[in-house]
Protein backbone atom coordinates (compact mmCIF):
# COMPACT_ATOMS: atom_id res chain seq x y z
CA UNK A 1 0.00 0.00 0.00
CA UNK A 2 1.20 3.31 -0.79
CA UNK A 3 2.67 5.01 2.06
CA UNK A 4 1.90 8.92 2.72
CA UNK A 5 3.51 10.88 5.73
CA UNK A 6 1.11 13.67 7.21
CA UNK A 7 3.10 16.42 9.30
CA UNK A 8 1.10 18.43 11.64
CA UNK A 9 1.81 20.11 15.48
CA UNK A 10 -2.26 19.63 15.82
CA UNK A 11 -3.19 16.49 16.92
CA UNK A 12 -7.11 16.68 16.12
CA UNK A 13 -5.39 17.64 12.54
CA UNK A 14 -3.49 14.76 12.13
CA UNK A 15 -6.52 12.36 13.56
CA UNK A 16 -9.03 13.84 10.65
CA UNK A 17 -6.40 13.71 7.73
CA UNK A 18 -5.04 10.10 8.85
CA UNK A 19 -8.85 9.54 8.57
CA UNK A 20 -9.73 10.68 5.35
CA UNK A 21 -6.42 9.12 3.98
CA UNK A 22 -6.55 5.24 5.37
CA UNK A 23 -9.47 4.35 3.69
CA UNK A 24 -7.10 4.04 0.02
CA UNK A 25 -2.99 4.40 1.27
CA UNK A 26 -1.00 3.54 4.37
CA UNK A 27 -0.82 6.38 6.66
CA UNK A 28 2.05 7.48 8.95
CA UNK A 29 2.28 10.77 11.37
CA UNK A 30 4.48 13.10 12.85
CA UNK A 31 4.25 15.77 14.69
CA UNK A 32 7.03 18.23 13.73
CA UNK A 33 9.27 18.66 11.53
CA UNK A 34 12.41 16.93 13.23
CA UNK A 35 9.98 13.47 13.51
CA UNK A 36 8.82 13.71 10.12
CA UNK A 37 12.90 13.52 8.93
CA UNK A 38 13.27 10.46 11.08
CA UNK A 39 10.14 9.21 9.58
CA UNK A 40 10.57 9.85 6.04
CA UNK A 41 14.47 7.96 6.49
CA UNK A 42 13.32 4.89 7.82
CA UNK A 43 10.11 4.61 5.46
CA UNK A 44 10.41 6.50 2.19
CA UNK A 45 6.76 7.52 1.85
CA UNK A 46 5.67 8.62 -1.60
CA UNK A 47 4.24 11.90 -0.50
CA UNK A 48 4.57 14.11 2.30
CA UNK A 49 1.13 15.89 3.40
CA UNK A 50 2.94 19.13 5.45
CA UNK A 51 1.32 21.38 7.52
CA UNK A 52 3.27 24.86 6.75
CA UNK A 53 3.48 27.00 10.45
CA UNK A 54 5.25 24.50 12.84
CA UNK A 55 6.89 24.84 16.17
CA UNK A 56 10.68 24.56 15.81
CA UNK A 57 11.15 23.45 12.08
CA UNK A 58 8.59 24.53 9.87
CA UNK A 59 7.25 22.96 6.87
CA UNK A 60 9.85 24.77 4.66
CA UNK A 61 12.52 24.11 6.41
CA UNK A 62 11.81 20.39 6.74
CA UNK A 63 11.29 20.44 2.52
CA UNK A 64 14.70 22.29 2.49
CA UNK A 65 16.29 20.26 5.29
CA UNK A 66 14.62 16.74 2.78
CA UNK A 67 16.04 18.01 -0.33
CA UNK A 68 19.88 19.01 0.74
CA UNK A 69 19.56 15.15 2.23
CA UNK A 70 18.13 13.60 -0.90
CA UNK A 71 18.62 15.74 -3.26
CA UNK A 72 16.06 16.36 -6.54
CA UNK A 73 12.11 16.89 -5.62
CA UNK A 74 10.75 15.83 -2.27
CA UNK A 75 7.02 14.67 -3.33
CA UNK A 76 5.49 17.62 -1.15
CA UNK A 77 1.81 19.03 -0.93
CA UNK A 78 1.60 22.07 1.97
CA UNK A 79 -1.37 22.16 4.25
CA UNK A 80 -2.01 26.09 5.55
CA UNK A 81 -4.68 27.70 7.41
CA UNK A 82 -2.55 31.25 5.72
CA UNK A 83 -4.05 32.49 2.87
CA UNK A 84 -1.07 34.71 2.21
CA UNK A 85 -0.20 34.64 -1.76
CA UNK A 86 3.77 34.85 -0.79
CA UNK A 87 3.38 31.47 1.15
CA UNK A 88 2.20 29.64 -1.55
CA UNK A 89 4.57 30.82 -4.11
CA UNK A 90 7.74 30.36 -1.96
CA UNK A 91 6.18 26.79 -1.47
CA UNK A 92 5.68 26.22 -5.63
CA UNK A 93 9.43 27.52 -5.63
CA UNK A 94 10.72 25.07 -3.51
CA UNK A 95 9.40 22.23 -5.43
CA UNK A 96 5.81 21.34 -3.52
CA UNK A 97 3.43 19.77 -5.92
CA UNK A 98 0.70 21.53 -4.77
CA UNK A 99 -0.70 23.36 -1.49
CA UNK A 100 -4.38 22.55 0.40
CA UNK A 101 -6.39 24.88 2.93
CA UNK A 102 -7.42 24.16 6.11
CA UNK A 103 -9.98 23.27 6.62
CA UNK A 104 -10.55 21.24 3.46
CA UNK A 105 -13.00 18.87 2.04
CA UNK A 106 -12.47 15.43 2.03
CA UNK A 107 -13.02 14.69 -1.46
CA UNK A 108 -11.28 17.27 -2.66
CA UNK A 109 -7.78 16.38 -0.28
CA UNK A 110 -8.22 12.82 -2.41
CA UNK A 111 -8.84 13.70 -5.85
CA UNK A 112 -5.83 16.23 -5.16
CA UNK A 113 -3.47 13.04 -3.58
CA UNK A 114 -4.61 10.98 -5.77
CA UNK A 115 -3.43 13.53 -8.70
CA UNK A 116 -0.21 13.94 -7.25
CA UNK A 117 0.41 10.11 -6.63
CA UNK A 118 -0.89 9.44 -10.41
CA UNK A 119 1.55 12.29 -12.21
CA UNK A 120 4.58 10.97 -10.00
CA UNK A 121 3.74 7.47 -11.46
CA UNK A 122 3.98 8.57 -14.88
CA UNK A 123 7.14 10.28 -13.96
CA UNK A 124 8.76 7.01 -12.64
CA UNK A 125 7.16 5.08 -15.83
CA UNK A 126 8.97 7.98 -18.27
CA UNK A 127 12.33 7.84 -16.35
CA UNK A 128 12.40 3.74 -16.60
CA UNK A 129 11.72 3.64 -20.59
CA UNK A 130 14.30 6.23 -21.17
CA UNK A 131 16.82 4.16 -19.22
CA UNK A 132 15.74 0.73 -20.13
CA UNK A 133 17.03 -1.07 -22.92
CA UNK A 134 13.73 -2.67 -25.01
CA UNK A 135 15.38 -5.77 -26.36
CA UNK A 136 16.40 -7.11 -22.93
CA UNK A 137 15.10 -5.18 -19.91
CA UNK A 138 18.16 -4.48 -18.34
CA UNK A 139 19.76 -1.37 -17.91
CA UNK A 140 20.76 0.70 -20.77
CA UNK A 141 24.64 1.91 -21.13
CA UNK A 142 23.87 5.55 -19.36
CA UNK A 143 21.71 4.34 -16.87
CA UNK A 144 23.98 1.09 -15.87
CA UNK A 145 27.16 3.54 -15.72
CA UNK A 146 25.24 5.82 -13.78
CA UNK A 147 24.07 3.84 -11.25
CA UNK A 148 27.15 1.84 -10.64
CA UNK A 149 29.02 4.69 -10.12
CA UNK A 150 27.32 5.59 -6.72
CA UNK A 151 26.53 1.94 -6.00
CA UNK A 152 30.18 0.72 -5.91
CA UNK A 153 30.93 3.88 -3.22
CA UNK A 154 29.04 1.91 -0.49
CA UNK A 155 28.29 -1.69 -1.57
CA UNK A 156 30.72 -4.73 -1.30
CA UNK A 157 30.75 -7.22 -4.38
CA UNK A 158 32.04 -8.13 -7.93
CA UNK A 159 31.72 -5.54 -10.65
CA UNK A 160 31.23 -8.16 -13.95
CA UNK A 161 31.97 -7.44 -17.77
CA UNK A 162 30.21 -10.48 -19.75
CA UNK A 163 30.54 -10.63 -23.58
CA UNK A 164 28.95 -13.18 -26.05
CA UNK A 165 31.68 -15.57 -27.48
CA UNK A 166 30.99 -16.09 -31.29
CA UNK A 167 27.45 -14.14 -31.17
CA UNK A 168 28.20 -12.47 -34.32
CA UNK A 169 27.99 -15.51 -35.98
CA UNK A 170 24.54 -16.04 -35.34
CA UNK A 171 23.69 -12.90 -36.38
CA UNK A 172 25.40 -14.20 -39.87
CA UNK A 173 24.14 -16.88 -40.33
CA UNK A 174 20.36 -16.86 -38.56
CA UNK A 175 19.08 -13.19 -39.08
CA UNK A 176 19.10 -10.00 -36.97
CA UNK A 177 15.58 -11.58 -35.51
CA UNK A 178 17.02 -14.67 -34.06
CA UNK A 179 19.81 -12.91 -32.82
CA UNK A 180 17.40 -11.03 -30.93
CA UNK A 181 15.81 -13.97 -29.75
CA UNK A 182 18.76 -15.66 -28.34
CA UNK A 183 20.00 -12.34 -26.50
CA UNK A 184 16.45 -12.46 -24.85
CA UNK A 185 16.86 -15.70 -24.24
CA UNK A 186 20.45 -14.74 -22.77
CA UNK A 187 19.14 -12.16 -20.35
CA UNK A 188 16.60 -14.46 -18.93
CA UNK A 189 19.59 -16.64 -18.20
CA UNK A 190 21.67 -14.03 -16.65
CA UNK A 191 18.00 -13.50 -14.45
CA UNK A 192 17.84 -16.72 -13.52
CA UNK A 193 21.73 -16.69 -12.04
CA UNK A 194 21.17 -13.51 -10.26
CA UNK A 195 19.40 -11.87 -7.35
CA UNK A 196 16.61 -9.58 -7.15
CA UNK A 197 18.70 -6.54 -6.17
CA UNK A 198 21.86 -7.59 -7.99
CA UNK A 199 22.57 -4.77 -11.48
CA UNK A 200 22.37 -5.63 -14.59
CA UNK A 201 22.88 -3.76 -17.56
CA UNK A 202 23.36 -3.73 -21.32
CA UNK A 203 26.71 -2.01 -22.62
CA UNK A 204 25.60 -2.44 -26.12
CA UNK A 205 25.74 -5.29 -28.82
CA UNK A 206 26.41 -8.64 -27.14
CA UNK A 207 28.34 -6.84 -24.37
CA UNK A 208 26.57 -6.43 -20.69
CA UNK A 209 27.60 -5.45 -16.94
CA UNK A 210 26.27 -6.66 -13.77
CA UNK A 211 27.09 -6.08 -10.44
CA UNK A 212 27.00 -8.77 -8.13
CA UNK A 213 26.11 -7.59 -4.11
CA UNK A 214 27.93 -9.45 -1.87
CA UNK A 215 29.63 -11.82 -3.77
CA UNK A 216 32.92 -12.28 -2.69
CA UNK A 217 34.73 -15.35 -3.21
CA UNK A 218 35.70 -16.61 -6.73
CA UNK A 219 34.34 -19.97 -6.40
CA UNK A 220 30.77 -17.78 -6.44
CA UNK A 221 31.94 -16.43 -10.04
CA UNK A 222 33.01 -19.65 -11.26
CA UNK A 223 29.47 -20.92 -10.47
CA UNK A 224 27.70 -18.55 -12.25
CA UNK A 225 29.93 -18.72 -15.22
CA UNK A 226 29.56 -22.35 -15.77
CA UNK A 227 25.98 -22.24 -15.16
CA UNK A 228 25.30 -19.37 -17.78
CA UNK A 229 27.41 -21.28 -20.76
CA UNK A 230 25.49 -24.69 -20.31
CA UNK A 231 22.26 -22.96 -20.03
CA UNK A 232 22.80 -20.34 -22.79
CA UNK A 233 23.89 -22.80 -25.45
CA UNK A 234 20.85 -25.15 -24.43
CA UNK A 235 18.40 -22.16 -25.12
CA UNK A 236 20.31 -21.18 -28.33
CA UNK A 237 19.53 -24.74 -29.53
CA UNK A 238 16.01 -24.77 -28.63
CA UNK A 239 15.60 -21.39 -30.88
CA UNK A 240 17.95 -22.68 -33.97
CA UNK A 241 17.41 -26.56 -33.56
CA UNK A 242 19.39 -29.22 -32.87
CA UNK A 243 22.24 -28.76 -35.67
CA UNK A 244 23.22 -25.79 -34.19
CA UNK A 245 26.56 -25.72 -33.92
CA UNK A 246 28.57 -22.85 -33.46
CA UNK A 247 30.10 -22.18 -30.28
CA UNK A 248 28.28 -20.22 -28.68
CA UNK A 249 29.17 -18.68 -25.03
CA UNK A 250 30.09 -16.37 -22.53
CA UNK A 251 33.38 -14.88 -21.22
CA UNK A 252 33.47 -13.08 -18.12
CA UNK A 253 36.02 -10.74 -16.49
CA UNK A 254 35.52 -9.97 -12.95
CA UNK A 255 36.95 -7.03 -10.33
CA UNK A 256 36.12 -7.41 -6.68
CA UNK A 257 34.82 -4.23 -4.73
CA UNK A 258 36.41 -2.36 -2.69
CA UNK A 259 39.34 -4.67 -2.79
CA UNK A 260 40.64 -3.13 -6.25
CA UNK A 261 39.13 0.28 -5.48
CA UNK A 262 35.78 1.96 -4.95
CA UNK A 263 35.90 4.71 -8.16
CA UNK A 264 33.72 2.51 -11.35
CA UNK A 265 36.29 4.41 -13.91
CA UNK A 266 38.92 2.84 -12.25
CA UNK A 267 37.15 -1.00 -11.70
CA UNK A 268 35.65 -0.83 -15.28
CA UNK A 269 39.31 -0.89 -17.10
CA UNK A 270 40.08 -3.70 -14.60
CA UNK A 271 37.35 -5.35 -15.64
CA UNK A 272 37.65 -5.49 -18.84
CA UNK A 273 41.28 -6.78 -18.56
CA UNK A 274 40.21 -9.15 -17.16
CA UNK A 275 37.65 -9.74 -19.89
CA UNK A 276 40.46 -9.59 -22.27
CA UNK A 277 42.63 -12.10 -20.96
CA UNK A 278 39.36 -14.67 -21.11
CA UNK A 279 39.13 -13.93 -24.37
CA UNK A 280 42.39 -14.24 -25.18
CA UNK A 281 42.69 -18.05 -23.44
CA UNK A 282 39.65 -20.06 -24.66
CA UNK A 283 36.90 -17.75 -23.88
CA UNK A 284 33.97 -19.79 -22.46
CA UNK A 285 35.06 -19.11 -18.76
CA UNK A 286 35.88 -15.96 -16.38
CA UNK A 287 39.15 -14.29 -15.06
CA UNK A 288 39.35 -12.42 -12.26
CA UNK A 289 41.84 -9.15 -12.04
CA UNK A 290 44.88 -9.68 -10.24
CA UNK A 291 44.58 -13.39 -10.23
CA UNK A 292 48.32 -14.93 -10.31
CA UNK A 293 47.85 -17.17 -13.15
CA UNK A 294 47.41 -14.43 -15.00
CA UNK A 295 50.62 -12.37 -14.06
CA UNK A 296 52.96 -13.37 -16.63
CA UNK A 297 49.93 -12.72 -19.32
CA UNK A 298 49.97 -9.14 -18.02
CA UNK A 299 53.69 -8.27 -19.46
CA UNK A 300 52.84 -9.40 -22.99
CA UNK A 301 49.02 -8.41 -23.04
CA UNK A 302 49.88 -4.56 -22.88
CA UNK A 303 50.82 -3.56 -26.25
CA UNK A 304 48.55 -6.37 -27.91
CA UNK A 305 45.40 -5.25 -25.01
CA UNK A 306 46.40 -1.64 -26.52
CA UNK A 307 45.90 -2.40 -30.25
CA UNK A 308 42.80 -4.17 -30.03
CA UNK A 309 40.98 -1.32 -27.79
CA UNK A 310 42.01 1.17 -30.47
CA UNK A 311 40.79 -1.30 -33.28
CA UNK A 312 37.38 -1.68 -31.13
CA UNK A 313 37.16 2.16 -31.08
CA UNK A 314 38.16 2.30 -35.08
CA UNK A 315 35.49 -0.25 -36.39
CA UNK A 316 31.95 0.37 -37.49
CA UNK A 317 30.57 -1.70 -34.69
CA UNK A 318 27.18 0.07 -34.74
CA UNK A 319 27.27 1.52 -38.12
CA UNK A 320 24.06 0.66 -40.57
CA UNK A 321 24.32 -1.99 -43.25
CA UNK A 322 24.98 1.33 -45.84
CA UNK A 323 27.99 2.85 -48.44
CA UNK A 324 30.80 4.75 -46.75
CA UNK A 325 29.62 8.29 -47.91
CA UNK A 326 32.71 10.75 -48.37
CA UNK A 327 33.69 14.55 -49.02
CA UNK A 328 35.89 15.29 -51.61
CA UNK A 329 38.98 15.51 -49.89
CA UNK A 330 38.77 12.20 -48.27
CA UNK A 331 36.98 10.34 -51.12
CA UNK A 332 40.39 11.07 -53.17
CA UNK A 333 42.80 9.38 -50.61
CA UNK A 334 40.38 6.40 -50.52
CA UNK A 335 40.66 6.33 -53.87
CA UNK A 336 44.05 6.42 -55.13
CA UNK A 337 44.40 3.67 -52.00
CA UNK A 338 41.85 1.59 -53.41
CA UNK A 339 43.44 2.17 -57.11
CA UNK A 340 46.68 1.13 -55.79
CA UNK A 341 45.18 -1.52 -53.79
CA UNK A 342 43.92 -3.03 -57.01
CA UNK A 343 46.82 -3.07 -58.81
CA UNK A 344 49.31 -4.42 -56.34
CA UNK A 345 46.63 -7.16 -55.66
CA UNK A 346 45.11 -8.06 -59.02
CA UNK A 347 41.71 -7.11 -58.23
CA UNK A 348 38.70 -5.61 -59.95
CA UNK A 349 35.64 -2.45 -59.12
CA UNK A 350 34.00 -0.59 -60.55
CA UNK A 351 33.02 2.98 -61.08
CA UNK A 352 29.99 4.72 -61.39
CA UNK A 353 29.20 8.17 -61.94
CA UNK A 354 25.22 8.94 -62.05
CA UNK A 355 23.97 12.37 -63.44
CA UNK A 356 20.76 13.32 -62.65
CA UNK A 357 18.92 15.70 -65.07
CA UNK A 358 15.74 17.72 -64.49
CA UNK A 359 12.84 16.56 -67.11
CA UNK A 360 11.09 20.06 -67.14
CA UNK A 361 14.16 22.94 -67.36
CA UNK A 362 11.32 25.07 -65.00
CA UNK A 363 11.69 22.74 -61.87
CA UNK A 364 12.32 25.04 -59.03
CA UNK A 365 15.73 24.96 -57.23
CA UNK A 366 14.45 24.05 -53.74
CA UNK A 367 12.43 21.07 -55.34
CA UNK A 368 15.80 20.04 -56.90
CA UNK A 369 17.60 20.28 -54.07
CA UNK A 370 15.65 17.83 -52.21
CA UNK A 371 15.37 15.49 -55.48
CA UNK A 372 19.43 15.47 -55.67
CA UNK A 373 19.38 14.52 -51.98
CA UNK A 374 16.41 11.91 -52.10
CA UNK A 375 18.91 10.00 -54.75
CA UNK A 376 21.50 10.34 -52.79
CA UNK A 377 19.75 8.75 -49.95
CA UNK A 378 18.65 5.83 -52.30
CA UNK A 379 21.97 5.20 -53.84
CA UNK A 380 23.71 4.34 -50.30
CA UNK A 381 20.64 2.28 -48.99
CA UNK A 382 21.53 0.18 -51.87
CA UNK A 383 24.96 -0.02 -51.46
CA UNK A 384 27.33 -2.14 -49.48
CA UNK A 385 29.42 -1.32 -46.39
CA UNK A 386 32.61 -1.68 -48.35
CA UNK A 387 31.39 0.81 -51.34
CA UNK A 388 32.12 4.22 -51.30
CA UNK A 389 30.38 7.03 -52.80
CA UNK A 390 30.56 10.80 -52.53
CA UNK A 391 28.22 13.79 -54.07
CA UNK A 392 30.99 15.30 -56.94
CA UNK A 393 28.14 17.95 -57.91
CA UNK A 394 24.47 18.69 -56.75
CA UNK A 395 23.14 16.61 -59.41
CA UNK A 396 26.06 14.39 -59.79
CA UNK A 397 26.96 10.96 -57.17
CA UNK A 398 30.89 9.26 -57.80
CA UNK A 399 30.38 5.53 -56.73
CA UNK A 400 33.51 3.03 -56.05
CA UNK A 401 32.54 -0.18 -56.39
CA UNK A 402 35.35 -2.75 -54.94
CA UNK A 403 35.07 -6.49 -56.23
CA UNK A 404 32.01 -5.85 -58.75
CA UNK A 405 32.61 -7.63 -61.67
CA UNK A 406 31.12 -7.68 -65.66
CA UNK A 407 28.36 -10.06 -64.53
CA UNK A 408 27.56 -8.23 -61.71
CA UNK A 409 27.46 -4.19 -62.52
CA UNK A 410 24.24 -4.59 -64.42
CA UNK A 411 22.55 -6.00 -61.62
CA UNK A 412 23.83 -3.56 -58.80
CA UNK A 413 22.74 -0.11 -60.80
CA UNK A 414 19.56 -1.97 -61.85
CA UNK A 415 18.69 -2.00 -58.12
CA UNK A 416 19.71 1.12 -57.80
CA UNK A 417 17.39 2.76 -60.46
CA UNK A 418 14.35 0.55 -59.03
CA UNK A 419 14.45 1.56 -56.18
CA UNK A 420 14.70 5.20 -57.04
CA UNK A 421 11.41 4.59 -59.27
CA UNK A 422 9.55 4.28 -55.67
CA UNK A 423 10.66 7.73 -55.08
CA UNK A 424 7.51 10.34 -55.33
CA UNK A 425 9.97 13.00 -56.71
CA UNK A 426 11.33 10.44 -59.50
CA UNK A 427 9.28 11.46 -62.06
CA UNK A 428 10.37 14.90 -62.55
CA UNK A 429 13.96 13.87 -63.67
CA UNK A 430 16.18 11.52 -65.43
CA UNK A 431 18.90 9.70 -64.30
CA UNK A 432 22.00 9.30 -66.73
CA UNK A 433 24.91 6.75 -65.59
CA UNK A 434 27.93 5.82 -67.01
CA UNK A 435 30.29 3.04 -65.40
CA UNK A 436 33.87 1.83 -65.72
CA UNK A 437 35.50 -1.34 -65.03
CA UNK A 438 38.93 -0.99 -62.78
CA UNK A 439 41.66 -3.82 -63.41
CA UNK A 440 44.94 -4.29 -62.60
CA UNK A 441 47.46 -2.82 -65.32
CA UNK A 442 49.09 -6.74 -66.00
CA UNK A 443 45.05 -7.98 -67.17
CA UNK A 444 45.70 -5.69 -69.84
CA UNK A 445 41.97 -5.47 -70.40
CA UNK A 446 40.09 -3.17 -72.25
CA UNK A 447 38.40 -0.13 -70.63
CA UNK A 448 34.82 -0.97 -70.86
CA UNK A 449 32.08 1.54 -70.23
CA UNK A 450 28.20 1.47 -70.39
CA UNK A 451 25.56 4.23 -69.93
Amino acid sequence: MTKILVVDDEEMMIKVTEKILSERYEVLTASSGEEALEIYDREKPALVLSDLLMPGMNGFEMHEALQKKYGGKIPIMYMTADDADDLEGKGFDMGAMDFIRKPFRADVLMRRVGNILMNLEQIKDLKEEASTDKLTGFLNKAAVTDKLREVVKTERGVLMMIDLDSFKLVNDIYGHEKGDAVLVAFSNVIRSNMRSDDILGRAGGDEFIAFGINIIDEETVARISARINTQLYREAKKLLGDDFTIPLGVSIGGVFVPEEGTDYDELFPKADKALYFVKQNGKHGYSMFGNPEDADFDARRDSKYEMDQLSKILEERNTSNCAFWLGQDAFSYVYRFMLRHINSYHGVAYKVLFTIVPIDSNTDAATFSVLTKQFGDALNSCLRKSDIMMQSKQNQYFLLLPEINEQHINVVIERILKKWSRYELSSLAKVKYVSELIESDDNNGEEKRHR
